[in-house]
């Protein structure tokens, strides 16, 4: 066997254009293992987390208050154990044994580093220890290989070691090994070295979408029998272009921890910990393989879309809604509850590693039943293992301690969005893999071509490791074997186009200094001298006449429409595209005339968006498009008002039940502290603490302003959420058509003189809006609760009014509530007006017709504008401007004709894209 050994060629091809029997290219990992296997070395594979939780054991067995490591160990244990093995594993993979060295006499050396003493102590803290060997790894693999190969008879059956780059470039250690080798009889020799200077072509694009477009043009203008593809970066956007030339996918996926099968366990082990974290339940619950089952979870995420806690009524009736579900049942009901509120941890308690995995008895039963029905989560149930095996041997598991192990657990992967395909081209991840000519080598993702990490030893560590034996390689020789190799590697290609780009979703990317030592290989001709000389000379210069951007590869032909583009000795002919202006969607729509698009039940919300809005209305009622369960749940201002409602709730019940009207202090604190965990959690969290005062301090305000208002007002509360049903009757061209309205009034009293009145509760980060409403005479949702309680065809002027809870203010054209704000018009011509509206809409609808409002507005105030310009007098000069015929507006159309102009809710809707709102259609 003739082995080809160099320090990058693990991920690099066996063979590419001379395939043949024993012969192989291997790198460390790759040399390491093959050694072994020959030499009956073989063992299992330690996985590194078990490693770090081994090598703890050790620390904490070393550790006293006066230990070196010990505030670090207190503070974070994981990671302290984890950067000392680290430390641990580079020495030892360069022929370190565990000994310090004497000090020398006559020199003022006080001795190993107290890093190298926690070292050398941690590896004899294991001698003679039930249970404290130490895993071996990569490192130790190549001690006991050194020792197998000086003393081991057995033949390895390799005939000749190539090096890929000179054997005086390896760690010492290594060519010790070599050397071992040598000794065996076996032939050890270098490799030429390529002697090629590659035709570099530097492709700087703006953005990787212009990249890929390029870059996969001129994969596909030329053979590529002999071409090689490094990617250094994820080839998604550039797969796609491939495609659309009819070239084979790459198909390298991006690294990372976001994919839903990773984060199923990481975000159990949120879950776990008081309070819950609503937002990451809903992810959990809703993650393609989440092993609670389907129809629990919609009923778990519809109460978190109620209240979103887990502590309040509507939790609790999930959990009796599972229970009495025959297809769930009651045990997945009880061990729901018990997994995600009842048995949740408190940080604060420190708790066990016993409980932390019996706070996860459920999952662990849940994912082995799903994985045995759904193979690839086997792999995820194999993780839950490792994650409690590495948990129990500790006596008490923080929150960090606990992401730290998953995190080494659960590591980032790469999984393309579409798999490679069978290609003629030789892809690698860099270009220091390869290991034979080609004629042509496209390098996409240049940038993020890093050299590998190395571990900084420091000067008086280096030195004294090299007194017993161990001779670290310095970052500056391992750097520079890497840009050697790189060099190296780039002389087996005629041509080497190098792609780089300016920015990366709108950040600017970092330039690879590799690309200097590229550029510095080139031949220089004469006129690029000149012109070098011309622009001030140096480097930058010699980069820029080898950068070819976008705009330079097109060379317009002989037709008004064609032309030829080149790169790197590759063209194709282009024919440019027939432009096609994207058009934006109708604002006006016809279905069809449908009796079953009438309107079955009404409430507020659905009235105004009925009004301000047919299509949205028609697509939300009639189409049953709804956003998903766990987009729903609220948060920030939503989840402020609907706390603040419950806390005015609770506070009525408590004066009602004592027959008083403003509530003390204490009663108010009260009430906020019960409802927090239920209405408000997300403020419970960590980090929260600012936020949560500020709320709570404004909740609390906001309380006391309302009751003691009301009382000097005259007013007597008498229900919060007073629910009421009454029919609308409109009427159309097929007659009189009767709709249910229903809802519940926020805050329903009784004044001095026997008038029902009725607060609405907003909360809101301005009230402008809604004071503006009220002095308009438009408040729409003050006069439907107002008819709904009352009797007759239209609504009384009986005092109504908004409460701005973040402002402490009221809003109303009542003297009830403080200063009155004069309005134009009167409920009963609000009314009037809406009615009028609402039987216009109801029969477009009813017709088959539905509108975007917003986009029909623009374009119906655009022609009002043109008209009026093209009607408008020329030639005099300073003239008065013209006076519109008729309404220049929807608003003022609707006016007009006597019906009530809602504004439409877009910021609150999520079909922005399906009416043009959303997209560019210039």
């Amino acid at each position: 066997m003739i082995v080809e050994f160099g320090w990058f060629l693990d991920r690099a091809p066996w063979a590419y254009s001379r395939p043949g029997l024993n012969r192989v290219r291997v790198g460390r990992k790759g040399f390491v293992s093959l050694l072994q296997t020959r030499l009956g070395l073989t063992r299992p594979d330690t996985q590194n987390a078990e490693r770090v939780s081994e090598y703890l054991r050790r620390l904490e067995r070393l550790d006293s208050p006066g230990a070196w490591f010990h505030r670090s160990l207190a503070a974070d244990p994981w990671s302290t154990a984890y950067e000392l093995l680290s430390a641990r594993d580079d020495a030892v993979a360069n022929g370190w044994d565990g000994t310090l060295p004497e000090p020398e006499p006559g020199t003022h050396d006080g001795g190993p580093s107290p890093l190298l003493r926690t070292l050398a102590a941690a590896e004899r803290a294991g001698e003679g220890v039930p249970g404290g060997a130490l895993a071996p790894s990569l490192a130790d693999d190549i001690v006991e290989l050194i020792a197998e190969l000086e003393s081991a008879p057995l033949p390895l059956g390799i005939d000749g070691l190539i090096l890929a780059h000179p054997e005086d470039t390896f760690p010492v250690v290594w060519r010790r090994i070599i050397g071992a080798l040598r000794d065996r009889g076996i032939r050890v020799s270098e490799a030429p070295a390529p002697h090629r200077v590659p035709e570099l072509t530097v492709l700087q694009a703006e953005t990787e979408w212009e990249a890929a477009e390029h870059a996969a043009r001129w994969l596909a203008a030329g053979p590529n029998e002999r071409t090689a593809v490094v990617c250094s970066d994820p080839t998604a956007v550039l797969d796609q272009y491939l495609t659309l030339h009819g070239q084979p996918r790459l198909g390298v996926g991006e690294r990372s921890a976001w994919r839903a099968q990773d984060q199923l366990i990481p975000l159990f082990f949120e879950l776990v910990w008081e309070p819950a974290n609503v937002h990451l339940l809903a992810e959990f619950l809703t993650l393609p393989d989440s092993p609670v089952r389907r129809g629990a979870a919609k009923h778990l995420l519809r109460a978190l879309a109620e209240e979103p806690g887990v502590r309040g009524a509507a939790w609790s009736g999930a959990i009796a809604a599972i229970a009495a579900d025959d297809s769930l049942g009651p045990d997945l009901a009880a061990a729901l509850d018990r997994t995600f509120r009842i048995r949740l941890l408190s940080e604060a308690d420190r708790p066990s590693s016993a409980q932390l995995v019996e706070a996860t008895a459920w999952l662990t039963s849940a994912l082995t039943a799903r994985a045995a029905v759904v193979p690839r989560l086997q792999a995820t149930a194999a993780q839950l293992g490792r994650v409690l095996a590495l948990l129990a041997p500790l006596p008490h598991v923080s929150r960090r301690d606990l992401r730290r192990i998953i995190a080494s657990v659960v590591t980032q992967g790469a999984e393309p969005l579409v798999g490679a395909e069978a290609a003629p081209w030789l892809r690698l991840s860099h270009l220091a893999e390869l290991g034979e000519d080609v004629d042509d080598a496209l390098w996409w993702g240049f940038q993020s071509a890093s050299t590998p990490a190395v571990r900084r030893w420091d000067a008086h560590d280096a030195a004294a490791l090299a007194r017993v034996g161990v001779e670290l390689p310095t970052p500056q020789q391992l750097t520079g074997l890497a840009v050697r190799e790189t060099l190296a590697a780039a002389g087996r290609c005629r041509r080497l186009v190098v792609v780089q780009i300016a920015q990366r979703n709108g950040e600017r990317v970092e330039a690879n200094p590799l690309l200097e030592a590229l550029v510095a290989g080139q031949p220089v001709s004469s006129e690029a001298r000149a012109g070098a000389a011309e622009a001030g000379g140096g480097m930058a210069a010699r980069i820029a006449s080898v950068t070819r951007s976008p705009s330079d590869l097109v060379v317009p032909g002989e037709g008004a429409h064609d032309g030829v583009w080149r790169l790197a000795g590759r063209e194709a002919r282009l024919t440019r595209a027939a432009a096609r202006r994207p058009v934006a969607p109708r604002a006006e729509l016809e279905v069809g005339p449908n009796a079953a698009l009438a309107p079955e039940r009404l409430s507020f919300s659905q009235l105004e968006v009925l009004l301000g809005c047919s299509l949205r209305w028609a697509l939300e009622r009639k189409g049953r498009l709804t956003v998903p369960d766990a987009a729903d749940i609220p948060e920030g201002s939503r989840m402020i008002g609907t706390f603040a409602h419950r806390v005015i709730e609770r506070l009525h019940e408590v004066l009602h039940a004592s027959n008083r009207a403003v509530p003390t202090g204490s009663e108010i604190d009260a009430a906020i502290e019960e409802l927090l965990p239920e209405f408000a959690s997300e403020l419970l969290l960590p980090g929260q603490k600012a936020r949560r005062l500020t709320v709570v301090a404004a909740v609390g305000e906001a309380a006391r302003t309302f009751f003691a208002t009301l009382q000097r007002g005259g007013v007597a509360l008498q229900a919060v959420e007073k629910e009421f049903e009454k029919d609308l009757r409109l009427v159309t061209d097929d007659g009189v058509l009767s709709i249910p309205v229903v809802g519940s009034a926020d805050a329903v009293g009784i004044d001095e003189e026997g008038r029902t009145v009725v607060v609405d509760l907003k909360w809101s980060s301005t009230g402008r809006y809604l004071r503006e409403k009220v002095q308009k005479g438009t408040a729409l949702q003050l006069a439907l609760y107002q008819w709904a309680l009352n009797g007759g065809d239209a609504p009384p002027d009986h005092p109504t009014a908004y409460y701005l809870l973040k402002q402490h203010d009221f809003a109303s054209a009542h003297a009830h509530f403080g200063p009155s704000v004069p309005r134009v018009w009167a409920p009963e011509e609000l009314w009037r007006r809406a009615v009028h509206a609402a039987e216009h809409v109801v029969a477009d609808v009813l017709a088959g017709h539905v509108t975007a409002t917003k986009p029909f507005a623009d374009a119906f105030s655009a022609a009002a504008a043109q008209a009026s310009q093209s009607s408008a007098p020329t030639g005099a000069e300073g003239g008065s401007a013209p006076v519109p015929a008729g309404p220049t507006t929807v608003e003022e159309r609707e006016t007009a004709a006597g019906r009530l102009y809602v504004e439409p809710g877009c910021r609150f809707c999520r079909f922005g894209a399906l009416c043009g709102l959303k997209g560019d259609y210039s």
